[in-house]
């Protein structure tokens, strides 16, 4: 993952992850660094999807709010995210899903947060161990 891409994730990864009561924030380095090892092992046709989503997020924000998205105050970076699901050019909904599910699998895919959720990550482990995969 070039640098460029890995600095926009740690930006992306507050506005995505909102604070939950209880709950720990963002990790905007394990956001990178699952993001880095999920889209190392995935397609390249997705890697490069991915990548685009996040130039595309960022021109969209320019072209209707004047600003980078990195340079609002939170609560508007998520009032823009949000109003791309409900554009009325649904396609542009794409964008914060495609981005956000993989910022959303890294944060919970954390074992304090798992833990926290109620979740036995030791007991998961093992069964998943168990499991063979057969193709």
């Amino acid at each position: 993952m070039r640098a460029y891409f890995a600095r926009r994730l740690r930006l992306l990864a507050p506005i995505f992850i909102e604070p939950v009561e209880g709950l720990p924030p963002a990790d905007p380095e394990g956001v990178v660094e699952f993001n880095r090892e999920f889209l190392r092992a995935g397609t390249p046709a997705f890697r490069l999807l991915y990548y685009a989503m996040i130039l595309v997020l960022q021109a969209l924000c320019l072209a209707t709010r004047g600003k980078s998205l990195y340079s609002l105050p939170p609560d508007e970076a998520d009032r823009f995210i949000q109003s791309l699901y409900s554009h009325r050019v649904s396609a542009l909904g794409a964008v914060p899903a495609v981005l956000g599910t993989v910022i959303y699998m890294s944060h919970y895919n954390r074992d304090d947060l798992q833990a926290l959720l109620g979740f036995d990550v030791a007991a998961m482990r093992e069964e998943a161990a168990q499991r063979g995969v057969q193709r």
